[in-house]
C-alpha cells in the first residue's frame, strides 16, 4: 500500500473525485455529539489561524476510477454534510460570506460533478437509505428529507450551529475545513482488503458483529456482485431482524451448531461456521459459495421474523409464537429457528408445530411460576431439535416426541407438575413481577380467544393498570370487612393472583370500599375485562372470597398452561455392557466377552462363561 499526506478537501477536488462508500460497510453513525467535537475543533482552528489540522486516515482502493472507501466513511461523510450545511445556510441567507460565489464553488468543487451522467452526479455515494438521505439533502427538497436518517439529523445540527456562529465568520470556517490533513492509503490490488480492514478496526472503532460479519461476506467480491447480493439477501436479512443482525446471527449458530456463542464472539463463530460449510477454491474463502450462505441466512432471518413479528399464515402458530415472544424468552429462539425451519420444508404440519409450541409456553411459564432455575434452559433447546429428530427417525410423530422430552428433564430442566404449579400459584408474589405481567394479564385475559383486548398497549400506556382488590393500605371499612383477623389476611392474600386484576381506572381509588369500587364509574360492574366478571356480581370481599377465586384460577391456570400428555414410548437402547445383577434383558443377545474379579475373558458363547 502507499500513503501521504493530503488536504482532505484537494482528495475530493481532485481526479478521482467520487468517494464509495461499499454495501458491506455499516451505515453512517455518527451523532451530533461526535459532530459537536468536529465543529468546535474547526471554530478553534479558524480563531487559532493553524494551517493544518490533522483528521486521521483514509484508506480506499481506486478501481474504474472511483474511490471505494475501506477505513474513513464516518469522517468523510460528516465533512461532505458540513459543506452541504454552509451552501444551504449561505443561499438562504442565514449566513453570509465575503465571497459572493461560495455558495457555488462548494456544490460544483466538493457537492457534485455535474459533467458525470445523473445517478453519478454525487460525489459521495453512501449505502442505500444513507444515500436516499444525502440525495434529499443536496437536491434541497425539505419535503423528501429523511427524518429517522443519521445524515439528515447531522446535517440539520449543523445548520443549526451555523446559524448560531459566534467569534468567526463563515469563511474562516470554511478555510478551517480546507485545513484539514489525511493521511491517504491506497491499497494495491494484491492487498488483503478484508484483513485490512479487520486490522483497521481491531481497536478504537466500535464495530457490531453483525458488521464484521458483513465485511466478512461482501468485502472480497467485485463491486457488481457487491451490490446485487446486499440488495437481495443482507438488506432483507436487515430488515427480518429489525436489524438487530448480531443477535440474530448468534441465534442461528446456535440453531445450526447446537451452542450459542457469546455475544462478542458472534463473528469468529460464524466466520469457522463459513468456511466448514462453504468454503471453495475460487475466490476468497467462500467464493462462489457466498450466494448459498447468504441465502441461508435469508431464510432463517425468515424465521426469526416470525418469532418476533408473527406472521405465519396460521392463526394457533402465530398466537403461540406471539405469547412466547411476549414471555421474553428468547432462550427458544434455537429451537424456535429450527421448528420453523422444518415447517417451511413441509416435514410437519401447522396443528403440530401449535401443540409444539403451547407446550414450550407451558414448560416456560410453570417453571417461572415455581422459581425453577433457568441455567438448563440453553442447552435443552440448543439441542431439542436434533434429539426429537431421532425418535422422529424410529418412526414417532414430531409432537409427541417433542412434549415427551420436555417432561422427562430432571433437576433444574424439569417440567413442573400440578402439585408444584398450583403450590406457587397459591403462594407466591404476582404483583412484584416486572415486564413478566404483560405476558400474565394478556393470557389471562385473552386466553385463546379471537376478540382479542389489548392489554398490553393498555398496560404499556398506562390506560390499564393492575389492581389490588384488597388495597394495599387498608382504612377502618376494609379493617372491619376482613373480620378481626384482618392483618394476617393481609399480609397472606395482598400480592396472591386471586387479589389481584386488571382495572381500567384511576389508581386514586384503589382503597375505597370493595362496594365502590365494584360500583362506581369504570369499576368492576362496568369493566370490559373478562376476569373481573365474576367479581362483579360479588357482594364483598374477603378471605372466603379471595379462596373461592383461588380454586377458579387454579382452573383457568391449568387449562391455559396444561401440562402435556404423550403417546411416545421411546426405543430401549440395549447396553453394550451390564452386570448380572442389573435389570439389563439378555434374551436374544449375544455375548463377546465378560469380566471376573477385575479380569476380562472373550466369550463367544454364553455356556464358556458360566464355565
Amino acid at each position: 500500500m502507499d500513503g501521504n499526506k493530503q488536504y482532505l478537501t484537494d482528495l475530493i477536488e481532485g481526479k478521482l473525485t467520487r468517494f464509495v462508500i461499499p454495501v458491506y460497510q455499516r451505515n453512517y453513525d455518527w451523532k451530533p455529539e461526535n459532530c459537536g467535537r468536529l465543529f468546535d475543533d474547526l471554530v478553534d482552528v479558524a480563531k487559532t489561524g493553524r494551517r493544518e489540522h490533522f483528521f486521521g486516515s483514509i484508506v480506499s482502493q481506486t478501481p474504474r476510477g472511483e474511490r471505494v472507501v475501506i477505513d474513513g466513511q464516518q469522517r468523510i461523510t460528516t465533512v461532505f454534510l458540513l459543506l452541504a450545511a454552509i451552501r444551504a445556510q449561505l443561499k438562504a441567507g442565514v449566513i453570509e460570506s465575503e465571497e459572493e460565489d461560495l455558495a457555488e464553488d462548494i456544490e460544483d468543487y466538493y457537492l457534485l460533478d455535474k459533467k458525470h451522467k445523473h445517478e453519478q452526479k454525487l460525489r459521495l455515494k453512501l449505502v442505500k437509505y444513507d444515500s436516499e438521505a444525502f440525495k434529499a439533502i443536496l437536491d434541497e427538497k425539505e419535503d423528501e428529507y429523511v427524518q429517522g436518517s443519521n445524515v439528515t439529523q447531522n446535517f440539520l445540527y449543523f445548520c443549526g450551529r451555523l446559524a448560531g456562529l459566534r467569534g468567526v465568520g463563515v469563511d474562516d470556517l470554511y478555510e478551517a475545513i480546507k485545513s484539514l490533513c489525511v493521511i491517504d492509503i491506497k491499497l494495491d490490488e494484491s492487498d488483503d482488503a478484508q484483513l485490512i480492514f479487520e486490522s483497521l478496526n481491531s481497536t478504537g472503532l466500535d464495530l457490531s458483529e453483525g458488521d464484521k460479519i458483513r465485511n466478512f461476506v461482501l468485502m472480497n467480491l467485485d463491486q457488481e456482485r457487491q451490490e446485487e447480493y446486499y440488495e437481495s439477501y443482507w438488506n432483507k436479512v436487515e430488515l427480518n431482524t429489525d436489524y438487530k443482525v448480531s443477535e440474530y446471527i448468534r441465534f442461528f449458530l446456535a440453531a445450526r451448531q447446537g451452542k450459542t456463542p457469546a455475544i462478542k464472539k458472534v463473528y469468529p463463530a460464524f466466520r469457522a461456521y463459513a468456511e466448514k460449510n462453504f468454503h471453495d477454491s475460487e475466490g476468497g474463502a467462500l467464493g462462489m459459495k457466498t450466494q448459498e450462505l447468504l441465502e441461508e441466512l435469508l431464510r432463517y432471518s425468515k424465521h426469526y421474523r416470525n418469532c418476533t413479528h408473527p406472521a405465519t399464515g396460521s392463526e394457533n402458530v402465530d398466537a403461540a409464537l406471539r405469547a412466547i415472544h411476549l414471555f421474553d424468552a428468547t432462550v427458544t429462539l434455537p429451537y424456535l429457528l429450527n421448528l420453523l425451519e422444518y415447517r417451511s420444508q413441509g416435514k410437519i404440519n401447522d396443528d403440530s408445530v401449535a401443540t409444539v409450541l403451547w407446550s414450550i409456553d407451558s414448560f416456560l411459564f410453570r417453571r417461572w411460576v415455581c422459581g425453577v432455575q433457568t441455567a438448563a434452559l440453553n442447552k435443552i433447546f440448543e439441542t431439542l431439535h436434533s434429539d426429537v429428530l431421532k425418535g422422529v427417525n424410529d418412526g414417532a410423530d414430531y409432537a409427541e416426541v417433542a412434549k415427551y422430552l420436555i417432561t422427562h428433564k430432571a433437576g433444574t430442566g424439569c417440567f413442573p407438575e400440578d402439585n408444584d404449579f398450583l403450590y406457587a400459584l397459591n403462594t407466591r408474589d404476582f404483583y412484584r413481577i416486572g415486564s413478566r405481567k404483560f405476558y400474565l394479564y394478556d393470557r389471562l385475559e385473552n386466553g385463546d380467544s379471537n376478540e382479542r383486548v389489548a392489554v398490553v398497549e393498555g398496560l404499556e400506556n398506562g390506560k390499564f393498570s393492575v389492581e389490588h382488590i384488597m388495597p394495599q393500605t387498608l382504612n377502618a371499612q376494609w379493617k372491619e370487612a376482613l373480620g378481626d383477623d384482618w392483618d394476617r389476611v393481609h399480609e397472606e392474600w395482598l400480592h396472591k393472583m386471586a387479589n389481584l386484576t386488571l382495572t381500567a381506572y384511576n389508581s386514586d381509588y384503589s382503597n375505597r370500599p370493595f362496594e365502590q369500587k365494584r360500583d362506581m364509574k369504570d369499576g368492576f360492574k362496568e369493566s370490559g375485562f373478562r376476569m373481573n366478571q365474576w367479581i362483579a356480581h360479588q357482594e364483598s370481599w374477603n378471605e372466603a372470597k379471595m379462596r373461592e377465586r383461588e380454586k377458579s384460577l387454579e382452573e383457568q391456570f391449568r387449562s391455559l398452561w396444561p401440562y402435556p400428555s404423550s403417546t411416545y414410548v421411546p426405543r430401549k437402547v440395549l447396553p453394550e455392557s451390564a452386570a448380572l445383577d442389573s435389570d439389563a434383558e439378555f434374551t436374544g443377545r449375544r455375548i463377546a466377552a465378560f469380566s471376573f474379579m477385575g479380569v476380562r475373558y472373550v466369550a463367544p458363547q454364553w455356556n464358556e462363561m458360566l464355565v
